[in-house]
């Protein structure tokens, strides 16, 4: 499968929920990353999810029906002329859920304390001292044995 991959966010409802195995919490994942909005949803079969995750397709089609049984994610098959392709999507509530932890993460992300602002201000040297800026500048000793 094709998609601009940037990595994977487990919004904390998601990560902490205690209804959820840890198999059950990344296929939420992987299928949210896999939704295509224009085709209608995540459409990667069981051999797909089998060979991604390393487990059988049986356990795959396990997964997923709980999921679903646990309105986690839906499933849509559609029928066409050569065969049916099955969508599956993360539920809106989940979705919503996912929106607002990212965005709570941009914002909050953007917020910095004086003490992270002024760890950022560490200069390092390449004799092992360290030095803050600040009104009065502070030399520490990275290692104290050398003198």
């Amino acid at each position: 499968m094709n998609r601009a991959f940037k990595g994977i966010w487990i919004p904390k409802e998601i990560w902490l929920s205690k209804d959820l195995s840890i198999q059950e919490k990344i296929f939420i994942v992987e299928i949210d990353s896999l939704e295509d909005h224009v085709k209608g949803g995540c459409y990667a079969g069981n051999k797909y999810f089998s060979e991604f995750f390393g487990v059988s397709e049986s356990r795959v089609s396990n997964i997923i029906k709980t999921l679903v049984s646990k309105k986690m994610i839906t499933r849509k098959v559609v029928r066409t002329q050569n065969g049916s392709v099955r969508y599956l999507n993360v539920s809106h509530y989940l979705k919503t859920v996912i929106a607002h932890s990212h965005n709570l993460a941009v914002r909050t992300s953007h917020i910095q304390d004086s003490q992270s602002a002024e760890s950022d201000n560490i200069i390092i040297h390449s004799n092992n001292t360290f030095s803050f800026k600040k009104k009065k500048s502070k030399i520490i000793n990275a290692n104290p044995r050398k003198k």
